[in-house]
């Protein structure tokens, strides 16, 4: 049986990154011997447990630098007959380097969940070529893969799997437009808290539920104070299981962020018939249709925001039809395209 070892790094415990890696990693446990390298210990340790037994968890447990490079090292350097998924771009570089150097045989396999471009937390053009395939989850991922010059062949589009639900129930209060949010609390940065707050201080008849925290949650409460949504917002803080909570169909999600990579909340908030309202980060339309499954506005043009939360109150979008629009993600699909990518990958 071949070996896999994904290689992850940072990981809170809390994202969609780590809900991906649930669903993959139970997939491909039964068709090879499967690793998850982790060079942190999450904050939240829960998603964990939800692992197949079969799957060793492997965690740098330190916090020196030099010995989570030794940590990683020691994988390139003497696992046996072991190939790699890699999330992290800086362990694409150095597996790759290792290979070149010791002419070792394994193949490294990009899999970024995050924006290639606008954002800061990784050179994408100085790490992302040396990898032998890359694992795109969203079509401007892809795009942005071949703007860094990588041969077309070595990239295959795959996107992220999702659940098939139930439609949620439509929620008693229909007169009031409820809105929620699942995510980390950013006021600025990537998820732009503060463009969100903007727009619902343009509508009256409107409440929005904020599920989530982060170091900015106080900053974020002390700007809904001033602008004057206090009394529109709940906040629920971290929910480990947020659809445990979620029992009524909500009136759409919302989201005002400035960049990410296939958002997991949104597939899962459309795979239960409910709506989305979102900015037009790159890869947005991946998911969202308009008209179909939602509405978008450009990015910082809070009147447009408002306008698409008016016409999720108004237009009353079929539940069934928001579902059925990104068949492609749910499992069936989605792991023919995975087993094939993979397959093509470590056959080459």
């Amino acid at each position: 049986m071949k070996k896999l070892n994904f290689l992850c790094s940072e990981l809170s415990g809390t994202g969609g990154t780590e809900t991906v890696l649930i669903k993959v990693l139970n997939h491909l446990v039964n068709k090879y011997e499967i690793t998850l390298t982790l060079s942190n210990i999450p904050e939240e340790k829960e998603w964990l447990e939800k692992i197949d037994t079969r799957v060793k968890i492997n965690m740098f447990k330190g916090k020196e630098n030099i010995s989570k490079l030794l940590f990683i090292l020691r994988l390139f350097l003497f696992e046996k007959n072991t190939d790699y998924i890699s999330l992290s771009p800086k362990m694409v570089l150095l597996g790759s380097k290792i290979k070149k150097f010791l002419n070792k045989k394994y193949q490294v396999i990009s899999w970024f969940h995050y924006s290639l471009t606008d954002q800061d937390m990784f050179d994408t053009e100085h790490t992302l070529p040396y990898a032998d395939g890359h694992l795109a989850i969203s079509r401007t991922i892809e795009k942005q893969l071949e703007d860094l010059k990588i041969p077309r062949e070595k990239i295959k589009l795959i996107f992220n799997p999702i659940e098939e639900y139930d439609v949620l129930p439509e929620t008693n209060n229909s007169k009031k437009i409820n809105l929620f949010y699942a995510g980390r609390v950013m006021l600025d940065g990537q998820k732009n808290l503060r463009e969100m707050l903007m727009g619902i201080k343009e509508i009256d008849n409107v409440h929005l539920d904020i599920y989530g925290t982060g170091e900015e949650l106080e900053f974020c409460q002390i700007y809904a104070g001033k602008m004057g949504v206090s009394k529109k917002i709940t906040w629920h803080g971290w929910t480990p299981d947020l659809w445990d909570k979620i029992k009524e169909r909500p009136s759409a999600l919302i989201m005002t962020s400035k960049y990410e990579g296939l958002s997991m909340v949104m597939l899962e908030t459309v795979a239960r018939g409910i709506p989305v309202i979102t900015s037009k980060f790159k890869s947005y339309d991946d998911i969202v249709k308009e008209n179909i499954n939602g509405y978008s506005y450009p990015l910082g043009n809070i009147r447009e925001l408002t306008k698409a939360i008016e016409k999720v109150a108004n237009n009353n979008l079929n539940p069934i039809d928001v579902k059925n629009s990104i068949s492609e993600y749910y499992p069936e699909e989605y792991f023919k395209r995975l087993d094939s990518s993979l397959e093509y990958f470590l056959d080459n």
